[in-house]
């Protein structure tokens, strides 16, 4: 079962069994704003927060870019973002939000758990950072702490931080922003097509990114690049 199905199944079962506990009278809620790529997964977190007391979603998109089109009509208090978006990635969105609507504070999603992601998540400033495989209870803690303004990130965020960061903000160091960004998805077991779709980037330019990774790594293929990564405490 994919991570998606499996969180898609806890969030339906998390919603029966809340929705008796949102009855009542409603305080002003918190305009919430969905962008997530994964359509079910989208389509779940919708569904569960329909009925939530706190949080109002008042728009979802597919992609960063389609996100920034809505900021000025859905006016949002809370963002939660997929890391992981085609095209403009959930940092550059983030940080593209915040020039139109700074008030706005991010909760991140994803499934990446390495060191030069999470050290590039912790630079970025975005108020949150959770797996997707998180239980439901601790989302919305994660929700309620963001939209409050405290900072909120998982547990296994900071454990990785503690242990790896500094190698990791050593070695962003040398690397560019696209070159963390490929080698993060090689450590994720992605290929160069699926990389350049993925960030909607040429086959050309993935090769030209990935050729100066394994160069700066001392590396001549994928095992040895995983393996020197290994070292660094990259992975």
């Amino acid at each position: 079962m994919t991570w998606w199905r499996a969180a898609a199944r806890r969030f339906r079962l998390h919603c029966r069994a809340r929705k008796p506990s949102f009855a009542g009278v409603r305080p002003p809620r918190t305009r919430t704003l969905l962008v997530e790529d994964q359509g079910i997964f989208r389509a779940f977190m919708e569904n569960w927060l329909a009925p939530h007391p706190r949080f109002e979603v008042v728009g979802s998109a597919a992609s960063g870019e389609e996100a920034l089109l809505l900021l000025a009509t859905t006016r949002p208090e809370l963002m939660i973002v997929d890391l992981q978006l085609p095209g403009m990635d959930g940092l550059e969105f983030a940080r593209a939000a915040r020039q139109a609507r700074p008030q706005a504070r991010v909760l991140l999603l994803s499934s990446l758990i390495d060191p030069l992601t999470l050290t590039r998540v912790r630079e970025s400033g975005v108020e949150g950072y959770m797996e997707k495989d998180t239980q439901p209870e601790r989302l919305e803690e994660a929700m309620h702490a963001v939209a409050d303004g405290r900072p909120f990130f998982s547990a296994r965020f900071a454990e990785v931080i503690s242990r790896e960061g500094a190698k990791a903000e050593a070695l962003g160091k040398i690397l560019s922003r696209r070159e963390q960004e490929v080698l993060s998805q090689i450590i994720a077991g992605k290929t160069s097509r699926e990389i350049a779709d993925f960030y909607g980037i040429g086959l050309r330019t993935v090769e030209f990114h990935r050729a100066n990774v394994m160069a700066k790594f001392g590396a001549t293929n994928t095992a040895e690049l995983l393996s020197q990564a290994r070292v660094r405490g990259v992975v």
